[in-house]
């Protein structure tokens, strides 16, 4: 019965809250420290003195292509991959099973160029005859595949 009404543990309680309450205003402290002492390093740059600390990040090479570049290299993967698929088509000792795979790469890559095509200009006009035309082709032997007239 005596414990219910135990008043020295809850005064221990509370110091030891007011001791949590001091380290975290001593951390609130240093943390000031460090804030003013940044503070003074930027005011001494302004004025003329320069830090060491801060240097300029040199920027990196990027190799940014055009739009144009693109699709040229697209049209030009799809042209590859089309003189492949006729040379395929032409050796009696690939199967149609083995040209499927090379065939499903066409129509995707058909689909890609046709897609970059649209983000052209109307200053690359030829370009985007060009790669129509060449997307146009692998789409129709695609087509031409599924239907069945290689059987």
């Amino acid at each position: 019965m005596t414990d219910i009404n135990n008043i020295h543990n809850f005064t221990q309680i509370l110091d030891n809250q007011s001791t949590k309450a001091s380290k975290t205003s001593g951390q609130a402290h240093g943390f000031e420290s460090l804030l003013n002492s940044a503070l003074e390093k930027t005011q001494e740059s302004e004025n003329g003195i320069q830090t060491s600390e801060l240097g300029e990040i040199p920027s990196l090479d990027f190799d940014i292509q055009t739009v144009s570049s693109i699709v040229t290299d697209k049209t030009d993967k799809l042209l590859t991959n089309l003189e492949r698929y006729a040379s395929k088509l032409d050796d009696a000792n690939v199967s149609l099973k083995d040209i499927e795979p090379v065939l499903e790469e066409l129509n995707a890559d058909a689909a890609s160029l046709l897609e970059e095509t649209l983000s052209l200009g109307e200053d690359d006009q030829n370009l985007i005859d060009i790669a129509t035309s060449t997307a146009v082709t692998a789409k129709t032997e695609y087509l031409k595949f599924q239907r069945g007239d290689y059987l």
